[in-house]
């Protein structure tokens, strides 16, 4: 699906340009600080700013003009699902006539089970509830399930786990990547979360000084010092190839530049994929060494050079640069100190922990 939005936004002293045309499939995280115009994009890509001065193809449907405003297609006649921020449930229904509400769209689109839909979003316990008696959790897992059961083209994600727990959060994001890769449903989806980005994302957009544009590699993203959601959460996506399957430790060797690294899990299947497998490697599961590491219990070691560093009050970011793709390191100041740590040092990083890429398996 080729999804194009092109023009300018303009409410007050808020203004949004965007210029964006891209082949809309798999998940595509929308990023930036408060107040760069993420919901605003979503909201007019969904109808919800018919009369801003912009111009929205999807699929070669033109649904909006910027030369002519007022024939701009209501909400309702398009193919997308939204779920806001907030959950904006109808109070004089319950949770099972709000699932249903959305089965009626009279639309072209995909239509998921209603069975899936309130298994894999554990709502069978809440359909005879009315929206006063859930938690803001439960009222944001209802809201998705009723998104998700419109029929839709293209979903249009505004935080939608936001209210969620971690437990939660982890059991639903691989739940939409798949739903996504089954069904070729592309998702838009705004997060300030770097680790929902990170296990979501196809590609990311950045939102940034009244503008909206693609970046070029989710890898480089991950590591860059201008990402604006680097924080606590830091962390790199590197990419793999698998080399073969241990039975014996039941660990998946799978090689990242001239290291290998140990998975648990078999990952063959992984492989017969023409793409690379993914991993998330969070800043805080690597350490550093200036000397070589042999005899420890970590088993994922590789060699590389500081190429930056990023002062984050209490702790440093570190990044290091393995061949042609980077990981990053938080450690405190002492370490750095005691380490002498700065750019140009050769250093063994070592990873304590590592996650497959949602959907790669």
């Amino acid at each position: 699906m080729l999804l194009r939005v092109a023009g300018k936004v303009v409410r007050g002293e808020f203004s949004l340009t965007a210029d964006i045309q891209l082949e809309a499939t798999g998940v595509t995280a929308l990023v930036g600080a408060s107040g760069t115009g993420k919901s605003t994009l979503l909201r007019l890509v969904g109808g919800f700013e018919p009369t801003a001065g912009a111009t929205v193809e999807v699929d070669g449907e033109r649904w909006q003009d910027a030369q002519r405003r007022h024939r701009a297609l209501p909400p309702h006649q398009r193919s997308v699902a939204t779920v806001f921020q907030e959950a904006r449930l109808f109070p004089h229904l319950n949770v099972e006539r709000n699932l249903e509400f959305g089965t009626r769209a009279a639309r072209a689109g995909v239509r998921l089970s209603s069975a899936d839909v309130v298994r894999s979003l554990d709502l069978e316990p809440l359909l005879t509830r009315y929206p006063h008696q859930l938690s803001g959790g439960q009222r944001q897992r209802v809201a998705l399930g009723r998104a998700l059961l419109t029929p839709a083209k293209l979903w249009l994600f505004d935080e939608p786990m936001s209210a969620l727990d971690a437990r939660s959060r982890r059991e639903i994001a691989p739940y939409l990547h798949r739903l996504c890769r089954r069904h070729a449903v592309p998702i838009l989806y705004v997060s300030h979360s770097l680790p929902e980005v990170l296990a979501l994302a196809d590609r990311v957009l950045l939102a940034a000084d009244g503008r909206v544009a693609p970046v070029d590699s989710l890898a480089a993203f991950s590591t860059s010092f201008d990402n604006p959601l680097l924080g606590a959460e830091a962390g790199a996506v590197i990419a793999c190839e698998f080399r073969r399957y241990d039975g014996d430790y039941r660990l998946s060797e799978l090689t990242f530049e001239t290291a290998s690294l140990f998975v648990p899990g078999d990952l063959s299947t992984a492989a017969k994929k023409d793409t690379p497998i993914l991993l998330h490697i969070p800043a805080r599961d690597v350490s550093l060494s200036t000397t070589p590491v042999d005899r420890v219990s970590i088993l994922n070691r590789v060699q590389g050079e500081i190429d930056g560093l990023a002062d984050q009050g209490d702790s440093l970011l570190v990044r290091v640069r393995c061949g042609k793709q980077g990981l990053l390191a938080r450690v405190t100041r002492r370490s750095a100190d005691e380490l002498e740590l700065a750019v140009g040092t050769a250093v063994q990083a070592l990873i304590k922990s590592v996650a497959l890429r949602t959907g790669e398996t």
